[in-house]
């Protein structure tokens, strides 16, 4: 049979915690494994070429054993919600079959603190009395995802709408973006762009906040724009849109994921410049972008592509803010540390935990702290800033 679900939770999780269950392993079982897994060995499913061998017949995988562990580890000990982590594996004997097998497993290593531990599991051929796998097998317990918190979104009287300096904000419809939106919603006037997503609800009501459906890379961009803002001149644009951080190296990043990466850095920073430089007003605005300290900063190799693509959005902050300047328009670039929003807001507490341990100010990059510092480079204390990249790293060198 195999193990029954049933999790450990609290203080039941403790080193010398056991389980244990036992199953027959069949020949069909061995050949389901041999199909799923690819691995024809024949050492395995051959019974001539087994018999030919100096082995006794036919052998169960190792992986089916470790399979065996994991099913004991996942389903009992500690059981969900459980994350395999590591497996460290022998195999003292050779396993045959058909079979009996009792595994039987133990919690010798446990960090409340972290949620993680490692297990050590033994498998034993019940007919013959002798162990044939020994498996340590690492893990973390996670915890339920946590609710998406409200987006603090500031009230606003409806004559006041109108009056309010008028701002876009691309990427609206992603985490971070959304947050700076919402920040920005309680003086400002905000054009929400955003291209595969709805806006949150508490946005899309607010009376100060407009959304828009833009495509930043299609041909009639500009006309979507100017055909909601009419004759309204524009006091700031925040370009907060960017395409994912993907993993790796950039010898083996697809041609077209570099390219990506870089077109938002590049060519849709201009084109949103070239936008704000023919629709800004008199009194002159704000272009701001949301870089990482990924960027120049310190660029990261194990997001490579990314790093490439805000590296360059970087140097398009210095180089546009002299020509922007002409018109009053003041340029930077906000560079935040790791911000758990986008593909970070999923995340366990325990992982939040370890990254605020590298930060010495004790603690994650907060969305409203890159609000923040974007309402001060709109703000009448920031006309003199331009060209600069400002880091948000809580003191990390």
């Amino acid at each position: 049979m195999t193990p029954a679900m049933r999790a450990l939770e609290g203080t039941d999780i403790a080193i010398g915690a056991k389980a244990e269950f036992e199953r027959e392993i069949r020949e069909e079982d061995v050949l389901r494994f041999a199909e799923s897994s690819g691995d024809w060995n024949p050492l395995h499913v051959d019974p001539v070429y087994a018999a030919a061998s100096k082995l006794e017949g036919r052998l169960v995988h190792g992986a089916f054993q470790v399979g065996l562990a994991s099913a004991l580890v996942g389903m009992s000990l500690p059981g969900p919600p459980v994350l395999l982590a590591s497996v460290q594996a022998r195999f003292p004997a050779p396993l045959y079959f058909p079979c009996r097998v009792h595994v039987r497993g133990e919690i010798v290593s446990w960090d409340a603190a972290l949620r993680s531990g490692s297990v050590k599991v033994g498998i034993l051929d019940a007919g013959r009395r002798l162990p044939t796998a020994e498996i340590f097998m690492g893990f973390t317990s996670h915890e339920a995802r946590r609710p998406a918190a409200a987006l603090p979104v500031p009230p606003v009287s409806a004559a006041a709408v109108t009056d309010a300096p008028l701002v876009i904000v691309t990427g609206a419809t992603g985490g971070l973006g959304a947050a700076i939106a919402a920040r920005l919603a309680g003086d400002h006037t905000v054009l929400a762009l955003g291209h595969t997503r709805p806006l949150p609800e508490p946005l899309a009501a607010h009376p100060r906040v407009t959304g828009l459906h833009v495509d930043l890379a299609a041909a009639d961009w500009r006309t979507s724009l100017e055909a909601v803002l009419g004759d309204r001149p524009v006091f700031a644009i925040v370009h907060a849109a960017w395409p994912g951080a993907p993993r790796g190296g950039l010898l083996a990043a697809p041609d077209e994921t570099i390219e990506e990466q870089v077109r938002f850095g590049t060519v849709y920073t201009v084109r949103l410049a070239r936008f704000l430089f023919g629709h800004v007003g008199p009194a002159g605005g704000r272009l701001i972008v949301v870089s990482s300290i990924w960027g120049s900063h310190r660029p990261n190799l194990s997001l490579a592509a990314y790093s490439l693509g805000k590296a360059t959005l970087e140097s398009a902050v210095k180089l546009l803010a002299p020509e922007m300047a002409r018109r009053g328009v003041t340029v930077n670039a906000v560079c935040p540390a790791l911000v758990p929003v986008g593909m970070h807001k999923n995340q366990s507490e325990r992982w939040i935990r370890m990254k605020a341990s590298l930060v010495p100010l004790g603690r994650l990059c907060r969305p409203e702290d890159v609000g923040d510092v974007v309402r001060f480079l709109l703000s009448p204390g920031a006309s003199f800033v331009s060209g600069e990249l400002i880091e948000l790293s809580g003191g990390q060198l």
